[in-house]
């Protein structure tokens, strides 16, 4: 039996809608778990996927525990909103006309978010953990660089300037014609 390419675009759809959904549900929990740590601290602990050690930094200094619980969720909102991006893409995407100013449009954003969340979870992150150090002695143990969100940028990146010339041998060839 072949799988046609319509059916795969398809299933690919409504996989980016279920990460997206995960991925709100995350930072939903998230939210919840911050401000639900100003309500009854105790509770927290015992919520969904609560960190430990960033719950620990609540203890020394209210406004370190804020400032990571504000990039741990701008980090998830930026992955949910990535996954949203690919279901409207591929929602949106024409297989008879695939190079389109708009998926061009639409994958540099992409790209965008996907810079966005590596500036977030590495640089500011790291920048983060250096002065919660140098304040009050706490480190934590060494994250993930998250590379692989540059390296996604960067290849979505590409992408969208391999469908850009895309669209300008169609209008080449438009006009010879």
């Amino acid at each position: 039996m072949k799988i046609k390419t319509e059916t795969i675009l398809t299933v690919s759809k409504y996989l980016a809608l279920l990460g997206g959904v995960g991925c709100s549900i995350l930072w939903g929990s998230q939210l919840v778990t911050l401000i639900a740590s100003f309500i009854n601290p105790e509770w927290v602990k015992h919520t969904y996927q609560v960190d430990l050690n960033l719950y620990g930094i609540r203890e020394h200094s209210i406004g370190f525990y804020v400032c990571a619980m504000i990039l741990t969720i701008s980090v998830s909102v930026l992955k949910a909103l990535f996954w949203y991006k690919i279901f409207e893409l591929l929602s949106e995407l024409k297989l008879q006309t695939p190079f389109s100013r708009e998926v061009v449009i639409k994958l540099e954003r992409m790209a965008f978010i996907m810079f966005s969340v590596w500036m977030i979870s590495s640089i500011f992150w790291k920048t983060y953990t250096f002065y919660l150090t140098q304040a009050t002695g706490i480190q934590l143990p060494i994250r993930n660089t998250d590379d692989e969100y540059l390296f996604m940028a960067g290849i979505i990146y590409i992408i969208s300037q391999i469908f850009k010339r895309g669209i300008e041998l169609q209008e080449e060839n438009q006009l010879t014609v």
